[in-house]
């Protein structure tokens, strides 16, 4: 004899309300059989398969109405479309959580030392970035000007950077919020974008702490000291990543990358 559930078990069994099997009963998506005797739902395999079904789609986010239409049209084309579409949804997320990911790496490789008080200068690369936003040194706080980047949403915003550009004297001339090309490219594919670009460099690098949100001179005498002691020749180029390990008010725990420019040979 073939093994029958009841609304209970069921919603037990596939992690369901009995409300929610009710509703896709309802929306004639879900046909269990009815004892004659109590009137009571009999649910056989067969119904868990179209639960089943049920629970794929909606893991999807495919709204109720399209489900009904696949179930009950049995349009191939139509599934095929959806299926499709959330594909290519599921393609972006994947190369957005990619990009996260290396943003969050970056952040721990950082952030740690910061912490421990670990000062090493290392030398690397500044990677190509867009411009998203720009303020100029009197309006660094208040005169911040929206660039335009067609599509760009709040989660990209998320993989951005706060990027500060000083003169030799530690003078800010200008801050920038950036996105690298390189995640653009992912994101966006090969599209080209007008926005202003800070251009790749090579460069001596150190994580150091800001007090009260200002760089001291003795960090960039430093990297000067390391650039003479190692007969690299370096440039006034100076920019910074600002890092915050809890929040951006927290002037307590404020630190920076600092970019001292390498000279091209």
């Amino acid at each position: 004899m073939e093994k029958t559930y009841t609304i209970s078990e069921v919603s037990k069994l596939l992690g369901l309300t009995i409300d929610t099997v009710r509703f896709y009963e309802k929306k004639d998506m879900l046909h269990p059989k009815i004892n004659p005797k109590n009137k009571y739902r009999i649910y056989d395999l067969y119904n868990i398969l179209e639960l089943l079904d049920i629970i794929f789609y909606r893991h999807l986010e495919i709204p109720v109405s399209d489900m009904y239409s696949i179930m009950h049209e049995k349009d191939e084309r139509k599934a095929l479309e959806l299926i499709e579409k959330k594909r290519t949804e599921c393609e972006n997320r994947v190369r957005y959580e990619q990009q996260l990911l290396k943003k969050l790496n970056y952040l721990c490789d950082i952030i740690r030392p910061a912490i421990d008080r670990n000062f090493e200068i290392r030398i690397k690369k500044f990677p190509t970035s867009y411009v998203l936003l720009k303020s100029f040194d009197e309006d660094a706080s208040h005169g911040i000007v929206l660039k335009n980047i067609t599509g760009l949403t709040k989660d990209e915003y998320v993989l951005g950077s706060v990027i500060k550009a000083y003169d030799k004297d530690l003078n800010e001339k200008m801050m920038y919020y950036t996105i690298e090309k390189e995640i653009i490219g992912e994101i966006f594919g090969d599209n080209e974008f007008e926005n202003e670009i800070v251009e790749e460099f090579t460069a001596l690098s150190m994580v150091v702490p800001l007090e009260n949100n200002i760089l001291d001179k003795k960090y960039l005498d430093k990297l000067k000291g390391y650039a003479k002691e190692n007969d690299i020749e370096v440039e006034d180029f100076i920019i910074t990543h600002e890092i915050n390990t809890t929040t951006y008010s927290d002037s307590d725990h404020q630190y920076a990358e600092i970019y001292l420019k390498i000279k091209d040979k």
